[in-house]
């Protein structure tokens, strides 16, 4: 191959006959000179600008490696990260699913409690209202027993005779007159069941020396049998309500006759 030296040294032989102008071989070389000179220069920049490159490549390429295993990277991490979001979807799936199981035993277990509670409930006021019942039928027996009670003493009350007062001896009568006024009394207070109209009827004689003193009827007061307002009962454990016997039953409250009262009360 040639190179510029040979070019720029190159000689021609000189010929006898015509031939090639030694002026213009010259410029001719000159030329290819130049030329030459140009191309080698080009060589030698593409020769550095190739060497730069393959620099430059060789940086790319390291630089290519490094991302290349950097995707590599991303790669599994993004395959870790798609196994940790399956393996969360799938535990977030089965916390669901427990969960879900979890309240459904709990609704189960609460509905049958509280059926339960229901149940018990109302058996309990089933019970309830039967020991009402009977509180309640023991109360209208005991008021109907006190009633009785109450209409009989208020019967005997009123079957007792009114015995007028006997009038006071004298100093000066003799024993045996005052014996002889109180035999009609016993023999009238020995048959209470008799009216009262009839005792009346046969009033105690007064001596005939003694002088005629004011008759008093006897009187019974009911109101004696009620305890007096101001006495402080003692506290006491009320486990039924308070008998009502109506408005107006106490005897001390109404100017009727007891019987008339308990009478007027009961269902014709």
């Amino acid at each position: 191959m040639l190179t510029l030296n040979d070019i720029i040294n190159a000689n021609f032989r000189k010929s006898n006959f015509s031939g090639y102008k030694s002026e213009d071989v010259d410029a001719f070389l000159d030329l290819v000179k130049d030329s030459y000179e140009q191309l080698i220069k080009k060589n030698i920049e593409q020769k550095e600008r190739l060497t730069a490159l393959q620099a430059e490549n060789e940086e790319l390429q390291k630089k290519i490696e490094v991302l290349a295993e950097r995707v590599e990277t991303y790669r599994s991490e993004e395959d870790d990260i798609k196994n940790a979001l399956i393996s969360a979807q799938k535990l977030g799936d089965a916390s669901v699913r427990e969960a879900r199981h979890k309240a459904e035993i709990i609704i189960k277990d609460a509905n049958i409690k509280a059926d339960r509670i229901i149940g018990t409930a109302q058996s309990q006021i089933g019970e309830y209202e039967q020991q009402l019942e009977e509180m309640k039928r023991q109360v209208s027996d005991f008021r109907a027993q006190l009633m009785e009670i109450y209409r009989q003493h208020l019967t005997l009350i009123s079957a007792l005779p009114t015995v007028k007062q006997k009038p006071a001896p004298e100093p000066e009568a003799s024993q045996e007159e005052p014996a002889e006024a109180a035999a009609p009394a016993e023999e009238a207070a020995a048959a209470p069941e008799e009216a009262p109209a009839q005792t009346e009827e046969a009033p105690v004689e007064a001596p005939q020396e003694a002088a005629p003193a004011e008759e008093e009827p006897f009187t019974l007061d009911v109101t004696s049998f009620e305890p007096p307002a101001e006495e402080a009962l003692p506290t006491r454990d009320v486990r039924y309500e308070a008998m009502d016997f109506g408005e107006g039953n106490a005897p001390s409250q109404n100017p009727e006759s007891p019987i008339d009262i308990f009478d007027k009360h009961q269902p014709q």
